[in-house]
């Protein structure tokens, strides 16, 4: 007899969040994260070993059908036949269809007749937008990072894994000797599929819903002298047009600073960034904007160690008012594992690995703050998932 207790239970979790479900972001991973942990309750050890078998196998059909141009030569709309899209890509008929069987049958694509395909949307994310670089990226990290991991292992010692021009990624990539940051920027398509990348993890993970930023409002246009947001390391702008489109708008008033690397920020147009003002910096290096209400560093942190973490937090307090504070948007890593969890935390965290970084628990972030000069002030969770934002002020003087 099987003990189905757990299965019914899951299924009626399930049922329930599919009746409430209305399609917005945080509803769609909790309901994905319950439809997992029904899954998982149901197979046994082979089915899971299948399952990683599939997996495999989407990925090289989607693979085959980009790189070979088949899957860009579907139309927009309407269908195209199996032998009219290998004349036009110039590949065996067979290939067609053995590969869009593997994806059709996965919900990528459609086929409305027997050896006829249309795309869907699922299918356009991999020829469109931030999504299809996200795509890239996964092959450029599988290629390069994860199936040579083993091997790296074999040929490095543990402390190398935590040094910055020895990572994984790089010796992937035959650039070991640089940081990670120079194997991006060393190459203008990699760059380009990096913005693009993290463009669509915006997307994606919750800006907002966790800090307050519309509380500051009193405190900004009492002092709008001092800039509003720091945002350190920001990439393309992405968070902060979405912090003034949402709960800031114009920052109050108050300056808001989009600091990175010159090779991102040139490939901005300033229309695209209302309101923010560019400004080329190193994060290893002082913060050179003083007393800001506030400073962000998002999903920086997690591309280091701890001692590395600590020096960027310190040169950012360097900079910091009594007021000042200093928000960190990151994974938290939960203290235990539970089954259908949110599974990008640990993911993000395997990916960072490739990177001599790591994601962090709440006490290991306490410690980097408390070795930088600040103080802890207050953990603010999404209410679906890993992702927070880490408050912190200098330390209070006894």
């Amino acid at each position: 007899m099987v003990d189905n207790t757990e299965l019914v239970k899951a299924a009626e979790q399930l049922l329930a969040a599919a009746k409430g479900y209305k399609g917005d972001q945080l509803a769609k991973m909790s309901l994905l994260g319950q439809t997992d942990k029904f899954r998982f309750l149901v197979e046994g050890p082979m089915d899971t070993i299948f399952r990683q078998w599939d997996n495999m196998h989407v990925t090289a059909a989607l693979d085959t059908l980009t790189s070979t141009g088949v899957l860009q030569k579907i139309p927009r709309d309407g269908s195209i036949s199996a032998a009219q899209l290998a004349d036009v890509a110039d590949v065996e008929e067979h290939l067609v269809v053995r590969c869009m069987r593997i994806i059709c049958v996965q919900g990528i694509a459609e086929e409305p007749k027997p050896d006829v395909y249309a795309h869907n949307a699922k299918s356009l994310a991999y020829l469109e937008g931030d999504t299809h670089w996200f795509f890239k990226t996964t092959l450029d990290y599988q290629e390069h990072a994860l199936s040579k991991f083993p091997q790296y292992l074999k040929t490095h010692s543990k402390e190398d894994l935590k040094d910055l021009r020895k990572s994984p990624y790089a010796w992937g990539h035959g650039l070991e000797g640089l940081t990670y940051y120079q194997v991006i920027s060393e190459n203008p398509d990699r760059l380009e599929m990096f913005n693009r990348s993290l463009a669509q993890v915006d997307k994606e993970l919750p800006v907002l819903g966790m800090f307050p930023f519309s509380s500051l409002r009193a405190q900004v246009e009492a002092e709008p002298s001092r800039p509003f947001l720091v945002d350190v390391g920001g990439g393309v702008g992405h968070v902060l047009n979405s912090i003034q489109r949402e709960e800031a708008p114009a920052g109050f008033g108050a300056p808001m600073i989009l600091q990175d690397r010159p090779d991102v920020l040139a490939s901005i147009a300033q229309e695209e960034i209302p309101h923010i003002t560019k400004m080329e910096h190193d994060f290893f290096r002082p913060q050179p904007v003083a007393n800001a209400h506030l400073y962000l560093l998002r999903r920086i942190l997690h591309d280091f160690y701890d001692p590395v973490c600590v020096e960027l937090v310190r040169n950012i307090a360097g900079a910091m008012g009594p007021t000042s504070r200093l928000l960190i948007g990151d994974f938290v890593v939960p203290e235990k594992t539970h089954l259908g969890a949110d599974f990008s935390v640990y993911w993000m965290d395997f990916s960072m690995m490739m990177l001599t970084g790591r994601e962090k628990t709440a006490k290991q972030f306490e410690d980097i703050l408390n070795a930088a000069g600040l103080d802890l002030v207050k953990i603010w969770p999404s209410t679906v998932g890993a992702q927070c934002v880490v408050e912190a002020k200098l330390k209070s003087e006894n």
